[in-house]
């Protein structure tokens, strides 16, 4: 257990229809489930004001299903703006705040308030998704300048390609370590099987369906997803969530100018419903490109496919650096990126071959059990134990 006082700096206003949000509060939730004193510092909605503080943090708790053991703290700073000036303000603020309150630890995703905060002498982790080696190669750079200095406790990476990019940006090898996101065991209970959870969805039983969740921007894939779709007109494709920079119904559009009947939309839906879609589908999508990967640099290990593992469900998805840290043969049909041809053949076979899609669901379920946030949040602990004795990885 660690005896300090932990402040994690978001710049978002909480609860948010993200998947990121969704990695900050389940962490800081496990952290303070496991016995750490964190504080959530966030900036504060004016939108709120006249809302009750133990109301507001129950609210982010009931979002996204997670205990509200941890500590809120909103500050004041600019009103929502379409600019977010509200969030560079915010980063400004907090680490202030919590040099003049002590704080032992600024735990943040944010590299504008690592960086002030070790300014300011306070110890810092820092946590990251990116791959610094091609889109984000000059911060990389600068993070690594500034890691020399004591007060740099270390970073999290959640893929090793990140951890690699880091290392070659200068990084030193004991100050980076890889922790993978997880899930929530608890949202899995009480729901009952496949057939229980399409009789709730009103889907029917014997429907050939194949789900991806997320955001649905072409960024992440999504068009090609379509282009699967319309190779296999047999199978179902459900895609949940929400775009961010397309038009909200341009996958309905893109269906109908082709002529697609096999496509259906629902939109972003709460983790806790979103399983019941997880359960009720005969196989989950990892859109199989590499452009996320590689063209944008914005997607590197999704936090779905740790939601996607613990359905127990076959998942289909490109054989890409990031993806091999957790999947393998055994628990996924891994394809190669951009072959379409294969994608196709590979998705019938999942509906062809039911021993084949039984293994890989067995393999899925079992590999989900080792990357809950409760066995993160222990390992996020060793690291900070580790980092401030000073012992060697």
């Amino acid at each position: 257990m660690l005896h300090f006082k932990i402040s994690y700096i978001s710049d978002q206003q909480y609860p948010i229809e993200k998947a990121d949000s969704e990695q900050v509060i389940n962490n800081v939730a496990a952290l303070a489930g496991a016995g750490v004193k964190i504080t959530l510092v966030i900036p504060r909605d004016w939108r709120t004001f006249g809302m009750d503080k133990e109301m507001r943090r129950q609210r982010i708790a009931e979002f996204y299903g997670v205990e509200n053991s941890f500590v809120l703290k909103e500050l004041v700073s600019l009103p929502l703006t379409r600019l977010r000036l509200e969030k560079y303000s915010h980063c400004m603020i907090a680490p202030v705040w919590a040099k003049f309150t002590a704080q032992d630890i600024v735990y943040t995703r944010h590299p504008l308030v690592a960086l002030l905060s070790l300014l300011l002498g306070l110890k810092i982790l820092f946590e990251t998704y990116r791959n610094y080696s091609g889109h984000n190669r000059f911060l990389g750079k600068l993070l690594a300048r500034c890691s020399g200095r004591p007060n740099f406790l270390g970073v999290i990476t959640h893929s090793e390609l990140s951890k690699q990019s880091l290392e070659d940006s200068g990084f030193a090898p004991e100050k980076v370590t890889t922790i993978h996101n997880g899930f929530n065991p608890d949202l899995y209970s009480g729901n009952g099987g496949k057939e229980a959870a399409r009789d709730q969805l009103h889907l029917p039983r014997q429907l050939k369906l194949a789900c991806y969740a997320g955001r649905l921007d072409k960024e992440k894939g999504v068009d090609a997803l379509i282009d699967l779709a319309e190779r296999t007109p047999e199978i179902t494709y459900l895609f949940i969530g929400k775009a961010q920079k397309e038009p909200e119904d341009w996958i309905e559009q893109t269906a109908r100018l082709r002529g697609l009947t096999n496509i259906r939309f629902v939109p972003w839906v709460q983790t806790k419903e979103l399983v019941k879609y997880l359960i009720a589908s005969d196989v989950l999508l990892i859109p199989p490109t590499e452009r996320p990967l590689i063209q944008y640099g914005k997607t590197v290990l999704p936090l779905k496919l740790f939601l996607y593992l613990s359905a127990g469900r076959p998942i289909l998805a490109p054989s890409l650096p990031d993806t091999e840290d957790v999947l393998n043969p055994g628990n996924a049909a891994l394809i190669k990126a951009d072959d379409l041809d294969e994608a196709a053949e590979t998705i019938r076979k999942i509906f062809s071959d039911r021993n084949w899609a039984s293994n890989l669901a067995r393999g899925s379920r079992l590999t989900s059990a080792q990357y809950t946030w409760q066995r993160r949040s222990e390992k996020i602990i060793e690291f900070i134990n580790r980092r401030l004795s000073g012992r060697p990885v």
